[in-house]
């Protein structure tokens, strides 16, 4: 029996005008199967009265390493199932599990783990990262750039979305960039030392994106600009922020959206097992993290992760930038799917694009109901 459905008496998010609009939206097999004008006849099908709120796509969140007390370096099959749910109950419907730097073998594990927990992507930060600008991952779990252990690693992914991070300008980084695009991953260039020169490179080798930009890179100097400047001035190039206030500055975030708008800059949450949880000791990448008023800090002082979720990135964008709701989705909707190549799956409200679906009041922006390949979330 098909799961068909449809949603009247919505305003829905059209991704081009980056506006609302009156409309129906049905929904079959979990795909968007029409969008209707708001009058169009649905006898046959059950309807989901909007009341006029609005219709707006799942997030898409390309990196986050857990939540609910759960990271998805050392998690069970079954505690990934339950931060998949949770995910989407805050309305990130896309997730893309990311596994910090750990031995071999765990992530291996984590791997098969992710798979076997139901998620279709995957994004590896660890462990191909520089030492200088490791953050909060350990230094003993890092690994050079050796592009035939990260064949076996995409062999064993192969059939999900893959993202990767590293740092493209040690040894190695060449072939191992281009190893990873000719499988089909896409690379992002992160806790790295990189120069201007070198992270232009790097995207000359086929790099589309700039891990938590500003945070674990060589910083902005007037005479050597870095990763950072050439992250926010190369046209194509994605730079995923964390907007929480913590890990950038709001101005940093409002300089951010001010050079990558309209279509290249990426909200993420690098978020932790502390999130929706109380402040405590918690763990990523190996180390201890101390979480005090929501901020995650290792035991050297570094920043390990945020608490934050992706529904509260958007609205923080609207805060430290001065945009409006309808501006601000786009950044954790549309954008990342198209910098992990996935826009054709998910990211807008389409025909024929999976159902992923938030009702969300047209006055306070509250989520009030999800839809994941047109399933409802409780």
């Amino acid at each position: 029996m098909t799961n068909t459905f449809a949603i009247k008496n919505a305003r829905v998010y059209r991704t081009e005008q980056r506006d609302f609009v009156p409309a129906t939206v049905t929904v079959e097999d979990g795909k968007i199967k029409s969008i209707l004008a708001p009058d169009a006849c649905t006898c046959d099908m059950t309807v989901v009265d909007a009341a006029g709120c609005l219709l707006v796509p799942g997030l898409v969140d390309t990196h986050t390493h857990g939540r609910i007390g759960y990271d998805f370096d050392s998690a069970t099959v079954e505690q990934m199932k339950e931060m998949h749910h949770s995910y989407a109950v805050d309305g990130t419907t896309t997730v893309f599990p990311t596994i910090a730097s750990a031995p071999l073998a765990q992530i291996e594990q984590a791997i098969d783990n992710v798979r076997a927990a139901g998620f279709d992507c995957i994004h590896l930060e660890g462990r191909y990262l520089n030492e200088k600008r490791r953050g909060a991952h350990r230094a003993d779990l890092l690994f050079p750039l050796d592009a035939a252990e990260l064949t076996s690693l995409l062999d064993r992914m192969e059939g999900l979305n893959v993202h990767i991070t590293c740092a493209p300008e040690l040894e190695g980084g060449e072939a191992f960039v281009k190893t990873a695009i000719a499988r089909g991953a896409t690379v992002s260039l992160g806790h790295s030392d990189a120069t201007f020169d070198q992270a232009l490179d790097a995207i000359s080798w086929g790099v589309n994106s700039f891990t938590h930009t500003f945070n674990a890179m060589r910083p902005i100097h007037h005479r050597e600009p870095g990763p950072v400047v050439a992250g926010l001035t190369t046209e194509g190039a994605y730079c995923e922020v964390i907007a929480d206030g913590f890990h950038l500055n709001p101005a940093i975030v409002k300089l951010a959206y001010l050079a990558k708008r309209p279509s290249h800059l990426t909200l993420i949450t690098d978020s932790m097992s502390a999130t929706r949880c109380a402040d405590g000791e918690y763990a990523i990448a190996g180390e201890k993290v101390y979480v005090v008023d929501g901020k995650a800090i290792n035991e050297e002082g570094n920043i390990s992760g945020s608490t934050i979720t992706l529904y509260q990135a958007v609205r923080n964008l609207m805060r430290f930038a001065g945009v409006s709701y309808a501006e601000a989705l786009p950044y954790a909707t549309i954008v990342p799917a198209t910098e992990v190549g996935i826009d054709g799956v998910t990211g807008s409200i389409e025909e024929g694009k999976r159902a992923d679906l938030l009702l969300v009041d047209a006055e306070t922006y509250d989520i009030k109901a999800v839809w994941q390949a047109g399933e409802s979330v409780q």
